[in-house]
């Protein structure tokens, strides 16, 4: 047998618990330092009018890695039904399924569409934008991905770094589970007991010098001040605005039966887009309740300042309620982390700085990805 190694872990976000939580599995010594008085970071799950809302992540893309973890912590999986199968994106004035059959797209746009098979892939230094734009035309661009992208990143695909974004994946099973997304982290948290240190922030990696192991899990401008050869790379990663609306409706004459629509950055609007949880997760809502979350703000390729109460008008417009009731707002300053041009040379940076520095671990969703199960 080895000895224990002591493992310090600074963060308690998804990404933090998991590493300490699979430390402490391999027989680790470990300690985790969480400046807040909770764990979970962005991932928060409360209760409001007898509703469950999600903060942070709504839905997660099933990985094996997630379903095993899920398993060894006895969460019960809920999985989503068949109304993700049913997309939509708002543009011109009308909602679009996403299909083949659409009218999303004139009959030139859909041409460019067909001849993409045949244009190469993204190149070292494209943008989304660039790439959408070579690939499938302009108009699949504007209509399609940059809806897409913003449901997503929430940000300008005018600077995402291609590469760093698409990367091959099948289809994933979207879920939840039974208590909301912050059971995982909740139970990570329990599975670490007293490993885990709240209202404990580390100002200075001198603090850590007796751990065999260091890892540090915090967002990239928090993390700037722990590690200054990588401040200033740390610090220009940049952070969108977010903000998440939490909406109880009563239908008026037009139902909606879908997962969800996405907006184009070209209608200028505040409302990046909307998801119904009540039709994603039925068994989570009581019957008759209709209870959607809207997202406002994140990055435009213009000068924009969305707000949160233009979000609500425009999501009435679309979807025309009978009522709509907003039932909490959460608001990110720092939301969702981009993966600008130049991101697979930060990505570098950070690796060769590990090789000099063995003990130390950096990782979070600025590096590995933003759903839930790139985090783990």
């Amino acid at each position: 047998m080895g000895m224990r190694r002591s493992v310090a872990v600074v963060g308690a976000g998804i990404s933090g618990l998991s590493i300490a939580y699979q430390s402490k599995k391999n027989g680790d010594d470990v300690t985790v330092f969480e400046s807040s008085r909770r764990v979970g970071g962005k991932i928060g799950s409360i209760y409001c009018r007898g509703l469950e809302l999600d903060l942070g992540p709504v839905t997660i893309s099933e990985t094996g890695k997630l379903r095993e973890l899920a398993s060894e912590l006895n969460l019960e999986i809920i999985e989503a039904s068949d109304a993700t199968k049913k997309r939509y994106i708002y543009s011109k004035g009308k909602l679009h399924s996403v299909g083949i059959r659409s009218s999303l797209l004139s009959a030139a746009g859909k041409l460019s569409m067909l001849k993409a098979p045949f244009a190469s892939k993204a190149r070292p230094n494209e943008t989304v934008a660039g790439y959408a734009r070579r690939r499938f035309g302009s108009e699949a661009y504007q209509r399609l991905f940059n809806p897409m992208m913003n449901g997503i990143y929430a940000g300008n695909s005018e600077l995402i770094h291609a590469q760093s974004v698409f990367k091959k994946r099948g289809p994933r099973k979207i879920i939840s589970f039974k208590g909301g997304i912050a059971a995982l982290t909740n139970a990570l948290a329990d599975k670490l007991g007293d490993s885990l240190i709240l209202n404990r922030s580390v100002e200075d990696l001198d603090e850590l010098k007796d751990f065999d192991e260091i890892h540090i899990t915090t967002p990239a401008f928090v993390t700037a001040n722990l590690i200054k050869e990588l401040a200033e790379p740390l610090k220009s990663i940049h952070y969108t605005e977010v903000t998440q609306i939490f909406c109880e409706c009563v239908p008026g004459e037009r139902k909606f039966e879908g997962f969800g629509f996405l907006v184009p950055s070209e209608e200028r609007m505040s409302l990046l887009g909307a998801i119904c949880v009540s039709n994603i997760f039925p068994s989570k809502v009581s019957e008759g309740r209709r209870l959607f979350v809207l997202f406002c703000g994140g990055d435009r390729p213009y000068p924009f300042t969305p707000s949160a109460d233009n979000a609500v008008k425009e999501f009435n417009k679309i979807l025309e309620p009978g009522l709509t009731k907003v039932i909490h707002t959460q608001e990110y300053r720092k939301g969702i982390p981009q993966f600008y041009i130049g991101h697979d040379k930060f990505v570098d940076q950070i690796r060769q700085f590990e090789r000099q520095n063995p003990r130390i671990k950096i990782t979070g969703n600025y590096l590995t990805g933003v759903g839930v199960g790139d985090c783990l």
